[in-house]
């Protein structure tokens, strides 16, 4: 995990950079204050997501493209598209990526796509991974996207799928963290969303953190028709 961890340090510091240089409502829905948090357990609840779905592509060798979906500041598009896999990393705005973009030069092989994802037009099958980390929670109406997540995925594809429980356990965590923590963008949580998928795609849980309380959760989904892989 060298690479991980070269890349999580030389992101922190970008992140850090541009808090001292000013703040925005966006930057912190963007999460920068959380990935550069100086407490070792947010800094660890933050980071171990990006580092689940960095071994998971790992893990499928032979995946090709990958969708990162809302991909917020880009560190997992950046973090893929070092160990050379086709990235697209699209988001409904570009603003934090853009800051984050002038402190660390990204690969020039990521296709960046600004905008909503159901008016792009993408091609059928055409992601072997699709990353949707601590994004889905924003949206209310999820049936469109999953719909669309369906019509991408390649026939033995995987959808990997990260987000908050909202339980008392975690509003109490966000207080704790501080005022930029307040989670009042959320319109949903991990098991509505859950829920959600299982209507159109198998499902899996792949990781809880942190157990016996949970803050946040990970599950996998597939095209309905295919077996576990």
């Amino acid at each position: 995990m060298k690479e991980f961890n070269n890349s999580k340090k030389r992101f922190k510091n970008a992140f850090r950079r541009i808090l001292k240089e000013g703040d925005a409502y966006e930057i912190g829905e963007a999460a920068l204050p959380a990935y550069s948090h100086k407490n070792p357990f947010i800094d660890w609840l933050f980071w171990e997501r990006i580092k689940v779905a960095y071994k998971l592509a790992n893990k499928h060798k032979s995946a090709e493209k990958i969708l990162d979906f809302g991909c917020g500041s880009g560190v997992l598009s950046y973090m893929l598209a070092e160990k050379n896999y086709t990235v697209t990393a699209c988001d409904i705005e570009f603003g934090p990526l853009e800051l984050v973009k002038s402190k660390i030069e990204f690969p020039t092989t990521i296709n960046f796509i600004e905008g909503d994802i159901l008016t792009k037009n993408l091609t059928n099958n055409s992601f072997d991974i699709i990353f949707a980390m601590d994004v889905l929670e924003h949206i209310e109406n999820l049936d469109p996207y999953i719909n669309e997540f369906n019509r991408l995925l390649s026939p033995n594809g995987v959808i990997l799928i990260s987000g908050p429980t909202e339980n008392i356990f975690y509003k109490f965590g966000r207080k704790m963290a501080g005022s930029r923590f307040t989670g009042d963008y959320h319109v949903t949580n991990i098991s509505i969303i859950k829920e959600s998928f299982k209507k159109k795609m198998k499902v899996f849980s792949i990781k809880k953190l942190l157990f016996p309380v949970v803050l946040f959760e990970l599950f996998t989904a597939q095209k309905k028709s295919l077996n576990n892989i």
